[in-house]
């Protein structure tokens, strides 16, 4: 039996100020108590190693003695849901199970303006709809300000109804893994949604933060796993700066390139930050230098969505067409230490791009193989097999001296690594595996 898949749907948010004003607390109470736990596991680790206590410090017993505390010490956490408390005790658990695994280094307090805007809901904790989200406590919250304000209205007929308007977020498109139940008819309001049928899949949780200037909620759902025959041809797919991808059989996607499209407004941009007045004792700045931070975040996020929606089309067309798709397993981070190329590296996203091809190829029932890193895609002639020494960045046509053969360099690589994958994928299956596929003798 197929193993269900995890996966997400990433969405605008389209709050009003008063709704944001509680996405913002509820972000910054999130930030508190991951700083406290924080604070109080070092104290109490520190007691440990001393004698003073029997055991070291969890994350489940930090977060039973924060709720023993909370209603004296913290009573302003109860303005929001009590999924902010669990999850960020949640994230500090995870943080600490990485750093144990050597996967991360020790966890930092989180700063206001640096870290990330973010919190967590539990599945059973929040609905969601055609084009809308109903979050917990933002109802309750935003009634006790209208009612501090003297603006609530005197006679409500329907209190439980009107707190669930208020705590209703509008999201900029619906969720695309359900559909709603078509038999079910609308409300007699005009203005009436209905809320979506989750019966095919199951909602696993949500997670809501600014992203790019802007509040998203990316919605984590379980998806059954379906059994594909997959029966198109095996590739060779080169990735790289000139051209984003290049298969083996001849297709060549452009590189998008935002960053450096973008690069001179950026700068100025940038440049008028610089300029705002700033005060580096008390860490506060002027009105319009946050203005001209959130227009920097937002350009920023225009940049990074571009780059994102031209890989998911890229890598989307590769595993409709493709069944196993050969990829070089790149170190990219040991890539950005060449700081001639760091910029134009950053700009093509190649890590993103390769994380793509594996998530989309096992959606589609394909694969993608990573071949050995020092496997030398581009100094093996595709021809005769020859490998050559050297073959530098400022060669961009592979000639083989052996052979005589003439190919564009990165086409050469990309039927070197089909070629490779057909080889791994033969001894996988103890099969002999041909190059028929290819078109190519």
């Amino acid at each position: 039996m197929a193993t269900p898949m995890v996966r997400a749907h990433k969405i605008h948010l389209h709050p009003t100020p008063e709704q944001e004003e509680y996405l913002r607390r509820a972000c910054g109470t999130r930030r508190f108590v991951y700083n406290w736990g924080l604070a109080e596991w070092k104290k109490q680790y520190a007691e440990y190693k001393e004698g003073k206590r029997e055991k070291k410090p969890t994350a489940n017993a930090l977060k039973k003695h924060f709720q023993a505390i909370r209603a004296k010490e913290y009573p302003w956490t109860f303005d929001v849901t009590k999924c902010v408390i669990e999850g960020a005790f949640a994230d500090l658990g995870d943080a600490f199970s990485r750093f144990f695994k050597g996967q991360n280094k020790y966890p930092k307090f989180k700063k206001k303006g640096k870290s990330r805007e973010s919190f967590s809901l539990a599945n059973d904790k929040f609905e969601v709809g055609d084009h809308w989200i109903v979050v917990p406590v933002l109802g309750r919250f935003l009634m006790d300000e209208l009612q501090a304000n003297g603006t609530l209205p005197q006679k409500i007929r329907n209190k439980h109804k009107y707190r669930r308007g208020l705590g209703k977020i509008n999201m900029a498109e619906s969720l695309r893994f359900v559909v709603a139940d078509p038999n079910k008819k609308a409300g007699k309001w005009r203005n009436e949604r209905r809320k979506v049928s989750c019966s095919s899949v199951k909602i696993l949780g949500a997670t809501i933060g600014l992203s790019g200037g802007s509040w998203c909620v990316s919605i984590h759902v379980e998806v059954p796993a379906v059994s594909v025959i997959n029966t198109h041809p095996v590739v060779g797919v080169d990735v790289g700066i000139k051209e984003a991808a290049i298969v083996s059989d001849g297709r060549r996607f452009e590189n998008q390139k935002p960053l450096t499209r973008h690069l001179k407004k950026l700068k100025r941009l940038q440049r008028d930050f610089s300029r705002k007045q700033y005060d580096p004792q008390t860490k506060r700045g002027s009105k319009n230098r946050e203005k001209l931070k959130i227009k920097i975040a937002r350009l920023h996020g225009k940049i990074a969505h571009i780059r994102e929606d031209a890989h998911h089309k890229l890598t989307t067309e590769i595993a409709r067409t493709c069944s196993v798709v050969g990829l070089e397993d790149l170190h990219v981070k040991g890539m950005f230490k060449n700081r001639k190329l760091a910029r134009a590296m950053a700009d093509a996203g190649l890590g993103q791009l390769l994380r793509f091809f594996e998530t989309k190829m096992q959606t589609g029932g394909g694969q993608a193989l990573f071949v050995d890193r020092f496997f030398p895609s581009t100094k093996t002639c595709s021809g005769c097999g020859h490998v050559k020494k050297r073959m530098p960045l400022k060669y961009r046509t592979y000639c083989c001296l052996k052979c005589d053969l003439v190919i564009d360099r990165d086409l050469n690589a990309a039927i070197n690594l089909e070629r490779e994958a057909r080889r791994i994928l033969g001894e996988v299956l103890h099969v002999p595996v041909s190059d028929s596929g290819s078109g190519r003798t």
